[in-house]
């Protein structure tokens, strides 16, 4: 989505094992972004096992085969990606009131007075109603709130339904805008919704529904594994190029749609100055996506 030129502007942590695949810090290399690698002596990288229930890429199970390797804002002390503009976490609602007055903290102690944007994915295991509160009081750390529409769901009720209810996740989200996102309020709520799309809200912008980059059930979805972390990059960029939630949202869904084009990551190969991925032009998937709008 940055494009060749901005290659460097991407920033990514990786806390890896001691078996931590060579084929993989190859391939990121390859990328030429802005990468930590730290190397845990004496620990297994992070691995998971994810099942999928049905062929939707609906329900789902997860479980972790290895204890994870869990990050902190200590571990980009005196590197680059302390003065990035954007960070994502993946996190509790402890680690979040916990993780981002430190980075900040940190950030100051180098100069950097400037607030980054915080965009917020939660942790799903900790979804529940009994910590909804924890939830509402961290997210005025955040800039940015947001679950799949399975973690939303999962705040307000015990027995989640698969049936997609539009209506209910708007409720749900204006819940979290009215209790507060972000300093003095002015954070935002995206709702990841899978096949369905994603919803954008903020106490300036009503509830806006946008489609997925592919249609339910489209012959070009082989994995939707990762969709979700590749929407928050694209989005993230999204932001910082227009400040508009419908554009972000846009380069977050046709970032997503690279993830979910195959098994694993997606192809990246340049000729000349341009860069492709699966073979596909990303500003051209750009402009076909705010066409559809």
């Amino acid at each position: 989505m940055a494009g060749a030129s901005r290659s460097k502007s991407i920033g990514c942590l990786v806390l890896a094992g001691e078996d931590f695949p060579q084929t993989a810090e190859n391939l990121f290399q390859d990328w030429e972004m802005t990468m930590i690698l730290k190397k845990v002596v004496g620990r297994s990288s992070t691995r998971g096992l994810l099942e999928y229930g049905d062929t939707t890429f609906g329900p789902k199970k997860f479980k972790y085969t290895t204890e994870p390797l869990k990050s902190c804002p200590a571990d980009i002390q005196r590197t680059p990606l302390l003065h990035a503009q954007v960070f994502h976490f993946l996190a509790t609602p402890e680690e979040v009131s916990e993780q981002i007055p430190q980075l900040i903290s940190s950030r100051q102690e180098c100069g950097i007075t400037e607030r980054p944007t915080i965009v917020w994915e939660p942790f799903p295991a900790s979804c529940n109603p009994d910590d909804r509160p924890k939830f509402l009081e961290a997210c005025r750390l955040v800039d940015v709130f947001s679950p799949n529409h399975f973690e939303m769901t999962a705040l307000f009720v015990r027995e989640t339904s698969h049936m997609f209810q539009p209506d209910k996740l708007q409720t749900y989200a204006q819940h979290f805008l009215d209790s507060g996102v972000g300093p003095l309020g002015r954070g935002c709520v995206v709702i990841r919704a899978a096949e369905h799309g994603c919803l954008i809200s903020s106490r300036t912008e009503a509830c806006t529904w946008l489609p997925a980059f592919y249609a339910p059930n489209a012959s070009q979805v082989i994995d939707t594994t990762g969709a979700g972390n590749t929407f928050f990059g694209g989005f993230s960029l999204g932001l910082q190029a227009s400040a508009g939630l419908v554009e972000a949202a846009v380069y977050g869904n046709v970032a997503a749609s690279f993830a979910m084009e195959q098994i694993g990551l997606p192809s990246r190969a340049l000729y000349g100055e341009k860069e492709m991925w699966n073979d596909s032009d990303v500003l051209s998937r750009l402009e076909e996506c705010r066409a559809r709008l």
